[in-house]
């Protein structure tokens, strides 16, 4: 494909009118346009020629940071490409971004089946095309089963965290699959997003609510977040647990508000719970700065093997001295169903 590299002035560039992008988050625009200031654009646009200048093919948040970071040129790659080809390559291109949420990409992928049904006939060839496990995808396209109202609600996946007012894209897809009325949807998710429900705890608000489809919404996450937290462990620790042996855990980040000390919370492996525990307290430490007494707390290990148990859980090399977690102590309360 012919193509040139020039450094050209920003003013001859305009923006792509066939970019199906659906937002642009400010904040990360005005994240990369503060560090173009600094060092400058990195990766040069790709452009094509139009009339007396040239308009962006790839690099549309890169252009309008440019343009906000106030730079008069910019690096650029000249291609020839038709149309076609253009709407084809942005929506490539924003199913592979990582900032957007999969109802976005979901939208994308629809439109190269929409627009190119010869090209990608079935979701595996577009699967195929972007380098995405095609079950991904599938994943991604039931989101657009949900009401618009509900879509607009859905963060970005890859974020850690989901932001005030949204809900994450694996909860919308549990209420699409269990709740098949519309207005409900829509307020199961306005209030999960409101209360920034954990997505282990809006899993069992989902499936209370579709249990009993007459019941109030509010009466039913009521029931789920006013009943103990179901701390997971793996099998291996149920038995350090029921022994007395096991009196700590130390996780990355409080996993639920209703973990705090004084609180019963049911221990369990999977489904139902083995044992119920009471918090004593809640330590925020340095992994680097863990005793042997942690280590024997944490299920009768040496410092040594409880180094190796942590890795194991969290992968390879995961152990970070400087690394904090929540170091939760309790004791056991009384055994569960299935210990007994």
């Amino acid at each position: 494909m012919a193509q040139t590299i020039q450094v050209v002035k920003l003013r001859k560039i305009r923006p792509n009118r066939l970019n199906p992008r659906l937002e642009i988050n400010i904040e990360r625009l005005n994240e990369l346009a503060n560090s173009i200031r600094k060092v400058g654009l990195l990766q040069p646009l790709i452009v094509r020629s139009v009339d007396d200048g040239y308009e962006v093919v790839v690099g549309e948040r890169r252009y309008r940071a440019c343009q906000q970071a106030g730079l008069e040129t910019v690096p650029v790659i000249v291609r020839h490409y038709t149309d076609n080809q253009v709407i084809e390559l942005n929506l490539i291109e924003n199913i592979q971004r990582e900032d957007l949420s999969a109802v976005e990409k979901a939208k994308s992928c629809k439109q190269l089946r929409d627009r190119f049904p010869d090209k990608y006939p079935t979701w595996e060839s577009v699967a195929e095309t972007i380098g995405i496990d095609p079950q991904t995808v599938r994943s991604w396209v039931r989101t657009l089963d949900l009401p618009e109202e509900v879509q607009r609600l859905v963060a970005s996946k890859e974020i850690r965290q989901v932001p005030e007012g949204k809900i994450d894209y694996t909860t919308a897809l549990h209420i699409v699959g269990r709740i098949k009325e519309p207005k409900r949807q829509i307020e199961v998710a306005r209030e999960i997003a409101k209360r920034r429900i954990p997505q282990r705890e809006a899993r069992e608000v989902i499936r209370e609510i579709a249990r009993a489809p007459k019941r109030p919404v509010e009466e039913s996450i009521q029931k789920v977040l006013e009943a103990p937290y179901e701390m997971p462990f793996r099998l291996n620790h149920m038995e350090p647990i029921l022994k007395g042996v096991k009196t700590q855990t130390s996780r990355r980040g409080i996993p639920d508000p209703r973990v705090k000390a004084g609180a019963i919370v049911h221990a369990a492996v999977w489904e139902p719970r083995f044992a119920d525990l009471r918090i004593t307290s809640i330590e925020r430490k340095r992994l680097g700065d863990f005793t042997e007494e942690d280590a024997r707390r944490e299920g009768g290990y040496s410092l040594k093997e409880f180094k190796e148990v942590w890795e194991s859980i969290h992968g390879k090399g995961s152990w970070n001295p400087d690394e904090r977690v929540d170091m939760i102590r309790f004791d056991l309360v009384k055994r569960g169903r299935r210990s007994s």
